[in-house]
């Protein structure tokens, strides 16, 4: 190959690599699926992806979105999370509603009830639904039986 193919070659292929390489740090959207290494590789993409007024979080009670966000990571990424002195969101008990663990519980029912979720297009699939999710979400955490944890703080008795 002559220099001038060899400059003319790295002239069109330089411009394509940096192109390709910029596109792959770009943020993925909120509704893109992350890999399975991503709580390994990028865990601030963990973090946006569990962002409150997300696809995850969508619309936690007031003053309950970052512990709904730290409930999201939690439970996607269960090895890269632990209690500190810093940041006691992870710390708090499994009935504490602004404590990571309380949302973490919740979005491994949902994972675990999902397939009942095709059926929530009449009563009896809604009531087996969230039935399944209470369930679920008892047995990880004996403290919520008998409370009213799955209304909203300002609907409880």
């Amino acid at each position: 190959m002559t220099r001038q193919k060899k400059l003319f070659a790295a002239a069109i292929t330089l411009p394509i690599a940096v192109a390709v390489g910029v596109g792959m740090k770009v943020r993925r959207a909120s509704s893109d699926t992350l890999g399975a290494d991503a709580c390994d590789k990028d865990l601030a993409a963990v973090f946006e992806l569990c962002e409150a007024g997300g696809e995850i979080c969508q619309k936690p009670p007031a003053g309950q979105e970052e512990a709904c966000q730290a409930g999201c990571v939690m439970a996607k990424c269960p090895n890269h999370v632990a209690c500190t002195e810093l940041d006691p969101i992870w710390c708090k008990p499994c009935e504490d509603e602004e404590g990571a663990l309380f949302w973490s519980l919740q979005f491994e029912a949902e994972r675990l009830c999902e397939p009942l979720a095709r059926h929530t297009n009449t009563l009896a699939g809604i009531n087996a639904y969230f039935g399944c999710l209470n369930v679920e979400v008892e047995k990880r955490c004996p403290a919520l039986v008998g409370t009213q944890w799955y209304l909203p703080p300002d609907r409880r008795d």
